[in-house]
């Protein structure tokens, strides 16, 4: 048999499997009684070989790209906790240097509307550079587990709310609730109804946050120190310095207890919006090749 056909034939299997096993093959073929069946044979085995190492190499390939996907989205809370407090030091060096020590007092308040056009924005293009599998899903829960990993740190963690058992309540309330939202938006949009989506969208990236905060403070809080009837009104406390009081009867006093929670779930949340904004009006076509 000519060595150029063997060479053609063993051309047709994978590289891994030419190294390993190259030599015998074409041993084999040279010494073959029945050399064409035996040649036919072993270019079937090879194109199948090659077929099977393809899709196996591409499902490892998405696994992997999968798998950074995540983990980036997990990363997401803590970049955008590091731009809040870089804005809120920000605020505070400026309002002591220009003696506005009432300003410094919504230093936290003027942080969150400086972030949220960032996360809007980072939210949109984590979302068009690279396809998130199962958007709906994964972004809720990988954002739910970076602000949890950022919560249990020891010492660290109290910068999302003096009790962890209180802020682990409330980062699994709103996981669920950003799941629920986001597939809302998705089904709204991919039916048509941008209208009603944007509506769905801006009620929900006020409750969402809303209800995760009211979890924290009935979680974390005694009725007497925090009575019930106010907790919905935690979050619109904690983000805009309103604070009549709603802890102790003391002014400001739940802003030392709940930390940057609220803050940093309200950034999840414009996070979550924007790469669904994305991801829903994507075709599927193109979704599903992704």
């Amino acid at each position: 048999m000519r060595a150029s056909l063997i060479r053609a034939v063993l051309a047709l299997y994978p590289a891994t499997v030419r190294e390993r096993y190259g030599a015998e093959i074409a041993d084999l073929l040279h010494a073959s009684p029945t050399p064409g069946r035996d040649l036919a044979d072993t270019a079937w085995c090879a194109l199948r070989d090659r077929l099977t190492h393809r899709t196996e190499t591409m499902t490892m390939a998405r696994a992997r790209t999968a798998a950074w996907t995540v983990l980036r989205l997990i990363a997401t809370p803590s970049a955008l906790g590091l731009l809040m407090l870089a804005l809120i030091s920000t605020m505070g060096v400026l309002a002591n240097a220009g003696n506005l020590y009432e300003f410094g007092n919504h230093m936290y308040v003027t942080a969150v509307v400086l972030s949220v056009p960032p996360a809007w924005i980072f939210g949109r293009w984590a979302a068009r550079v690279r396809p998130i599998p199962a958007a709906v899903f994964a972004v809720p829960v990988a954002l739910g587990l970076g602000v949890t990993a950022i919560a249990v740190v020891p010492g660290f963690g109290q910068v999302m709310g003096e009790q962890t058992a209180a802020s682990l309540a409330a980062i699994a309330s709103w996981t669920a609730g950003a799941t629920l939202l986001a597939y809302t938006l998705r089904v709204l949009l991919r039916n048509g109804r941008s209208a009603a989506a944007r509506l769905a969208g801006v009620a929900g990236g006020v409750l969402l946050p809303t209800a995760a905060t009211a979890v924290y403070v009935l979680a974390a809080l005694p009725a007497e120190r925090a009575p019930r009837r106010f907790a919905p009104l935690s979050w619109v406390s904690s983000v805009s310095g309103w604070d009549p009081g709603l802890v102790d009867d003391a002014y400001r006093q739940l802003e030392d207890v709940i930390k940057l929670l609220p803050q940093m779930l309200t950034l999840c949340t414009v996070f979550v919006l924007a790469v669904v904004s994305v991801t829903a009006t994507r075709p599927r076509t193109v979704a599903q090749s992704a």
